[in-house]
């Protein structure tokens, strides 16, 4: 399970009432596989708001395996 502490977290408003959640990684992993390597994601499905996008990209994190 990944920690939500390394990953930064930035909710946008797609359109009004459409809310999503940017996660990147603080640091880049300093050795990787190719193809194992993440930069950064968004969270698929819309929500009604900023904190409820958090909240999505918080359990979506919480899935990743590191």
């Amino acid at each position: 399970m990944a920690k939500a502490s390394d990953y930064k977290i930035i909710a946008f408003q797609r359109k009004p009432g459409h809310w999503r959640a940017n996660v990147t990684p603080v640091a880049p992993p300093t050795s990787t596989r190719l193809g194992t390597t993440i930069l950064g994601f968004v969270t698929t499905k819309d929500s009604d708001s900023e904190e409820s996008a958090i909240i999505a990209a918080n359990l979506a994190i919480k899935q990743l395996e590191t």
